[in-house]
């Protein structure tokens, strides 16, 4: 059995080399300096994940997956070397161990699947140099970006990450823009280091780089954003992006709006891509209570263009992104806050989804629905303060993909190391 944490030789070898290497390099005055030890902190986040997912189609391949395993994430960030720019490092490791899996209910998520099933355990350890100065922050290795146009996947046991380099800048108190190119990834249920795709692909790019600007007007009331992003030689795509929060007594009315405009790329490698999402969402939320109405439609040929299993579409949901061809639905949710009552640490949400007219090659006026239902308990205090136990119930039918039910079961832990 592998010792945790400890990465195979083919996985993110050089970033780690470079991250630990940097970090034995420096100044030693810079090392003991105040705030690259002092600021520093790390936590493993420990997660026991149940899984159950039963299929509903008479003509399914598989009936149920159904997966048990324990997930521990290290994450540990040090503080800035002194001067006008500052260094540092942050470490990302994971390991996730078999508890239960086999007979033929293997693919959950939870665990990688292979031809002889779910290994006993699996790991992964990565890193990153980062770089802040100048109202600017600039990471170089492994991450877990989360934006519009690319995002960590973490729902499963392990969470999904990213090599490459990005930037965060706040040039002025109303507007922090992005920028950033990452060549691989390691998916949720694996440790390997793979190169990034199509949702829906297999077809490799060679990177992905993206350019972004959010703006914040109106007292922070009023957001305007604008994205650009690119697979190399395979789709770009823009997003704009238009939010606005009303107060109105003591609640708050929120309008979210945006559209994705998606098209091929360079050598087109997956052919000539056309798909427009426009989507738009309505809230109120107050004492505890929010509720949305949301509306989204997909102009174009093609389905919603995005990366592997992380597209940021509205209607992206638990088991789906009601995000194909010509697709319209509709959505509403409600969140209740517990805290509200008396009962902080509880929250609760409820969600239905339902999409219509879709056309590809397996659908003419395809339809499909799925609801959702979390909640989720947070101890507040004491010796397990910061303990969480959460359930989900999900539940989707399609008349063109597979429908199924959905049993989700999480218990998570932090421990801060220092």
């Amino acid at each position: 059995m592998a010792q945790p944490f400890m990465p195979r030789r083919h996985q993110c070898v050089s970033t780690l080399a470079v991250t630990l290497g940097v970090g034995c390099l420096l100044p030693s005055g810079w090392v003991q300096a105040e705030g690259f030890i002092d600021d520093a902190t790390a936590t493993l986040n420990t997660r026991n994940a149940f899984y159950q997912g039963n299929f509903k189609n008479s003509d399914a391949t598989q009936n149920q997956r159904q997966e048990w395993a324990q997930g521990f994430i290290l994450q540990g960030s040090s503080g800035y070397t002194p001067g006008v720019i500052g260094m540092g490092i942050d470490v990302i490791g994971k390991w996730g161990v078999r508890l239960d899996s086999g007979g033929g209910s293997t693919g959950s998520g939870l665990l990688p699947k292979t031809a002889s099933g779910a290994p006993a355990e699996y790991s992964r350890l990565g890193g990153a140099v980062k770089l802040k100065g100048f109202n600017t922050l600039v990471k170089v290795g492994e991450q877990m970006p989360s934006l519009p146009v690319v995002r960590t996947n973490d729902a499963r046991l392990l969470p999904q990450t990213y090599v490459g380099a990005t930037a965060v800048s706040d040039p002025v108190k109303w507007a922090t823009l992005y920028a950033g190119r990452l060549d691989s990834f390691s998916n949720r249920d694996s440790t390997n280091q793979e190169k990034l795709h199509m949702h829906g692909s297999t077809i490799d790019g060679d990177y992905f780089d993206y350019l972004g600007g959010e703006f914040r007007l109106v007292d922070g009331r009023l957001q305007l954003a604008y994205w650009h992003a690119q697979l190399k030689d395979i789709y770009a795509q823009d997003l704009y992006r238009f939010t606005y929060d009303q107060p109105m007594g003591t609640g708050i009315l929120r309008l979210d709006t945006g559209l994705y405009v998606s098209t091929e790329e360079g050598a087109a490698k997956a052919g000539d891509l056309d798909n427009r999402a426009a989507f738009a969402g309505l809230s109120w939320r107050q004492s505890g209570h929010t509720f949305l109405l949301g509306l989204q439609k997909l102009f174009g040929k093609d389905d919603f263009v995005g990366l592997q299993d992380s597209p940021t579409v509205m209607t992206n949901h638990v088991n789906n992104i009601f995000g194909y061809a010509h697709e319209r639905s509709w959505q509403l949710r409600y969140d209740y806050d517990f805290a509200a009552s008396g009962v902080p640490g509880l929250v609760a949400s409820a969600k239905y989804v339902h999409g219509w007219g879709v056309q590809r090659s397996n659908a003419v006026d395809g339809h499909e629905w799925e609801r959702d239902f979390n909640l989720k308990y947070v101890v507040q205090s004491g010796q397990w303060r910061d303990l969480s136990v959460s359930m989900s119930l999900y539940s989707l039918r399609s008349t063109f993909q597979s429908s199924l039910d959905e049993t989700r079961l999480t218990i998570g832990y932090p421990i801060k190391l220092f």
